[in-house]
């Protein structure tokens, strides 16, 4: 006979977690490009300024290419875990208990596009290379989306008696840069082609530490109303 009984969890966990998924990925692009820079498989430059390499590019080549997937695949792991307690949540806070199924339904494909992409790269072949793009157009593009449907339920929620108001404008702005810049490189790319090559890849990674700050100020709400997670036995 089985009697039920709550297990302590750590009270700060969901935000841990979602620090994790934030900063385990760029910590692991700074250090790939750090060892391929070491070993002479990259240029050394600035990966936030003109005519640098990809991210993609920081993991393609060996022995990066190994602590690259090391790295990266347990991200998409804690992504995956982050827009789970995303969904419940907002399902706790919300008058109607409503859950955001579309946002979490964005995320786990994002964090499983991630995987699709990070398990590629470095992969000859054309299979493979469609694999990779589509994987990392539909992770950055379902990130930042679900993101953006967050902020519709976070109108519908007192964010005010919360104290999460600081946090929710600044996820309106970072979704508001990400898709005008987006827009904007897309015209850049088509109307001043030869010299958008030289700032593309800097953009890329201008683009990335923005959309995964929004997780950071999503872990800061979580931090403010006191999240945690209880587990019943």
């Amino acid at each position: 006979m089985y009697t039920k009984h709550d297990c302590n969890v750590p009270d700060k966990m969901p935000y841990i977690i979602a620090l994790i998924a934030v900063f385990l990925p760029l910590i692991s692009v700074h250090i790939t490009l750090t060892i391929g820079i070491l070993v002479g498989n990259l240029d050394a430059c600035i990966p936030y300024w003109s005519s640098c390499h990809s991210i993609s590019a920081t993991g393609r080549q060996y022995p990066e290419f190994f602590v690259f997937k090391a790295l990266l695949i347990p991200t998409a792991v804690f992504m995956m875990a982050y827009w789970l307690l995303l969904d419940r949540w907002v399902k706790t806070l919300s008058k109607d208990n409503t859950s955001p199924k579309v946002v979490t339904g964005m995320g786990l494909i994002a964090s499983v596009a991630l995987i699709v992409y990070t398990v590629t790269l470095g992969a000859e072949g054309e299979p493979y290379a469609l694999a990779r793009r589509i994987g990392v157009v539909f992770y950055f593009a379902f990130t930042s989306f679900g993101h953006l449907i967050l902020l519709r339920h976070l109108d519908k929620i007192d964010t005010a008696s919360l104290g999460i108001i600081p946090q929710q404008n600044r996820l309106t702005i970072s979704c508001t840069v990400l898709i005008g810049t987006a827009i904007a490189s897309a015209f850049a790319g088509l109307l001043w082609e030869e010299g958008w090559d030289n700032w593309e890849n800097a953009y890329e990674w201008w683009f990335s530490l923005l959309m995964i700050s929004m997780l950071y100020q999503v872990a800061i709400m979580w931090k403010k109303t006191g999240y945690r997670l209880t587990l019943v036995v």
